[in-house]
């Protein structure tokens, strides 16, 4: 029976190490609240736009620019970087339906900017639309890594009662063996 045991124990010691181990990559999602990540593009202290628990809130009448910045935390130098997709909820503080306006861009330092531009319907019963960016509004295949860098930033022109609730931003990670 020892025997039996050794042998068995041997055998999968053997077959595990003759399987070559293998990194690989996962998804990961960085989630970041719109009151945390957001601020006024042009700051004033006569603006009605306020960063709270539940959003980056533009509580007046009049349209503000807000802008939130996300880097993915598995940022690396390089051409392409890790972030495949960049996301913002938006959604209407007073059951009017809205046009909101957002461009996204990369935000490294010496890199030429990218910049795409998008509109999102959001609808009148508060309900969030999430509007999304990615390689394909860049020129590149839609699930493919944002070009240039995982410095990105989207600035959004809010409509007075319309409010940013969040920002996410979807990476890889190389995993380990």
């Amino acid at each position: 029976m020892r025997t039996l045991l050794g042998v068995s124990i041997a055998a999968v010691v053997l077959a595990s190490a003759a399987l070559p181990a293998t990194a690989g990559t996962e998804f990961r999602y960085q989630n970041a609240q719109g009151g945390v990540v957001c601020q006024l593009s042009v700051p004033t202290v006569d603006t009605m736009v306020r960063a709270k628990a539940t959003g980056f809130r533009n509580e007046g009448t009049a349209a503000a620019f807000g802008i939130c910045g996300m880097e993915s935390s598995n940022s690396h130098d390089g051409d392409v970087g890790t972030i495949r997709q960049l996301s913002i909820g938006l959604y209407s503080l007073n059951q009017s339906a809205k046009t909101v306006s957002c461009t996204a861009v990369n935000g490294f330092a010496n890199g030429a900017p990218i910049y795409s531009s998008k509109n999102a319907s959001v609808a009148a019963n508060g309900a969030t639309t999430t509007l999304t960016f990615d390689a394909s509004d860049f020129g590149g295949i839609a699930g493919d890594p944002l070009p240039e860098s995982d410095f990105w930033s989207i600035t959004c022109n809010l409509p007075g009662n319309s409010a940013i609730g969040n920002m996410v931003a979807k990476f890889t990670v190389n995993t380990p063996n």
